[in-house]
């Protein structure tokens, strides 16, 4: 048996998809999904690759984590009815943003109060097609009772009138890409968001 580092294989192959804490990459994400942290979702535009984005890349990141502040990502909201269920177009927002099947969106939401909307789509590729996503915040029928159906305990994913900065965390369960639409324009709203799996 040949003398190793002590590290086995697999902990050799899965360091080879971390970024060390420290060094040139600092500060800079190329792992797959599990993060503590808040990670900027990505906008990659059409699928030109079957394995991979370029995250290593300067338009991706690359070497620019360093020791500075990360740049806070705004996401593009969108019309509904631009979504492209065949994620082809190069348009931003228009595909979604990955998620790399993450169990939480983290939103902040700001505005000045005005009436803007954004509602938050969701994608599964086994699906194939865009849909508002709900969550089960629904009410009560009222004085306690239950509902009457489970659509009653369902809400649509959507914050309007919002003043000031506001901030969420989603429960998104693995969907594979979410996608944010407004109600014809969103004026002075800014969307930002991030994934975790914790």
């Amino acid at each position: 048996m040949a003398i190793g580092d002590g590290m086995g294989d697999k902990s050799r192959y899965r360091n080879m998809w971390q970024s060390e804490a420290s060094g040139s990459k600092a500060g800079h994400f190329d792992s797959w999904g599990r993060t503590r942290r808040p990670k900027e979702l990505k906008d990659p535009g059409p699928i030109t690759e079957k394995y991979g984005w370029g995250n290593g890349s300067v338009q991706y990141g690359g070497d620019q984590g360093k020791n500075v502040k990360m740049t806070a990502i705004t996401v593009t909201a969108v019309a509904a009815g631009d979504l492209d269920d065949n994620l082809a177009t190069t348009a931003a927002g228009v595909n979604g943003y990955i998620t790399e099947n993450q169990h939480y969106l983290h939103l902040q939401i700001e505005n000045d109060g005005t009436d803007d909307t954004v509602t938050i789509y969701a994608y599964n590729y086994a699906f194939g097609a865009w849909s508002k996503l709900y969550l089960p915040y629904g009410r009560l029928a009222g004085n306690g009772s239950s509902a009457a159906t489970t659509n009653d305990m369902w809400v649509e994913a959507k914050w309007t009138t919002v003043n000031g900065k506001f901030m969420v965390v989603v429960p998104i369960h693995g969907i594979d890409r979410i996608a944010f639409a407004h109600d014809g324009s969103l004026n002075d709203m800014v969307v930002r968001a991030a994934c975790t799996s914790f």
